[in-house]
């Protein structure tokens, strides 16, 4: 098949009556061509034919390329995008080793921009959000992650991408933080636009425990001289029900918290999500081997909770910091769930290539800190380990595409 080939979308009938967002310099997404891809890192061992994907790229480069095998086949996609939230987002990263001019032992590296023209977000949207449908599965669906500053937007690009009758539910995640004094009420909450590709969807209903006050729902009720009252046994205490009550299934505002500064799963990237918000959207969407994918992947929580749930997935980033924290992150969880065979993959990655530097390869070579501590884990290992050589000079193991 020839690497020019192009993919045409359907284009959404128009609707008498329907309201449809217009923006300066509106183009139309009717086709994207093929856009090969160079395999960079490779991690981990095949299952079934599968192994997880990471793509380091312009995310719209990336769907086009995924259109080839991947049209139709997606089961799920989040995405957390920029809000246009007028901030240059920033990483604190520390220094070890090294001699700095000032006095602080860390300094801030810039992740991303999240700074647009009004024209260039929406037609940045609206451009990618084609490619999500054409990627979904006919029973898959998409969760758009966003605030005050562009859901509105972005809810009528959805509509008009996917249909008003495949809107499913407007989820506010609520939080806590501290708060200040403003001319406005506290904004404490994220808005996730959850939309179908088709009516027949993935939906597992999940339940969260009743309320104490609620706990007459998990014992028997019975008639009783004309009224319904909570039934009781020969010692005067409450039937219970046979078996344990589900409780009562989730609505659509989501209490959680932001992640702790003290919380394990905190790794200090700006805009980092808590696995809590992804575990109950993939559990909701998905069944255990379903494709997951996140094309602004971040810092990983997407692909970090997909690995631990049983399902598949596929990243996307355009920041190389983003692929460099996931990699790891993805690394230290294999760790977790399989130390013993983690730590011979992860040894084996340290090759003898000059120009592997440790997890990652690249050709500048100033990927050296990670490497550094990589080698000296594997000079430990080999130290506690004599019998360990060849595995920390096989090669060819543990890279991530």
């Amino acid at each position: 098949m020839s690497e020019q080939q192009t993919f045409e979308f359907n284009e959404r009938p128009t609707i008498k009556g329907f309201p449809e967002l217009r923006w300066t310099g509106k183009r139309p997404y009717r086709s994207t061509q093929y856009f090969p891809a160079q395999l960079r890192e490779r991690y981990g061992e095949e299952q079934n034919g599968w192994i997880n994907k990471i793509f380091w790229g312009d995310n719209l480069q990336v769907m086009s390329h995924l259109l080839k095998e991947f049209r139709g086949k997606v089961d799920l996609i989040y995405i957390d995008p920029p809000f246009d939230s007028k901030a240059d987002y920033k990483k604190r990263i520390s220094l070890r080793g090294q001699t700095v001019e000032n006095d602080s032992s860390s300094f801030e590296e810039k992740q991303y921009g999240d700074i647009w023209t009004n024209d260039e977000y929406l037609q940045f949207m609206f451009e990618r959000l084609v490619l999500c449908r054409e990627l979904l599965s006919d029973k898959g669906s998409i969760y758009l992650h966003c605030d005050w500053h562009k859901s509105h937007h972005l809810r009528m690009l959805m509509d008009e991408i996917f249909g008003i009758d495949k809107f499913v539910n407007e989820i506010i995640w609520w939080y806590k933080r501290w708060s200040g004094v403003s001319r406005s009420y506290q904004r404490m909450h994220d808005t996730i636009l959850f939309y179908s590709k088709e009516k027949d969807y993935i939906f597992n209903v999940q339940y969260q425990p009743y309320s104490q006050p609620s706990a007459i729902e998990n014992t028997v009720r019975g008639m009783v001289d004309g009224k319904l009252v909570r039934l009781k046994d020969e010692n005067g205490d409450y039937i219970e029900r046979d078996g344990k009550n589900k409780g009562v299934p989730f609505h659509d505002v989501f209490d959680i918290q932001h992640i702790q500064p003290t919380a394990n799963e905190r790794i200090g990237y700006p805009t980092q999500k808590p696995e809590a918000l992804i575990d109950r959207i993939i559990k909701a969407s998905t069944n255990p081997d379903d494709l997951v994918f996140d094309c602004f992947m971040g810092s990983g929580t997407t692909q970090a909770v997909a690995m631990k749930l049983g399902r598949r997935f596929i990243g996307a980033d355009i920041n190389l910091g983003a692929i460099q924290t996931t990699t790891k992150r993805l690394i230290s969880l294999s760790a977790e769930l399989d130390p013993v065979k983690e730590k011979q993959s992860k040894l084996a990655n340290v090759a003898d290539n000059p120009n592997e530097k440790g997890l990652y390869f690249s050709e500048n070579k100033t990927d050296s800190h990670y490497a550094s501590l990589v080698a000296e884990e594997r000079s430990q290992y080999l130290s506690e380990n004599p019998n360990s050589a060849s595995v920390a000079t096989s090669g060819g193991g543990g890279r991530c595409i």
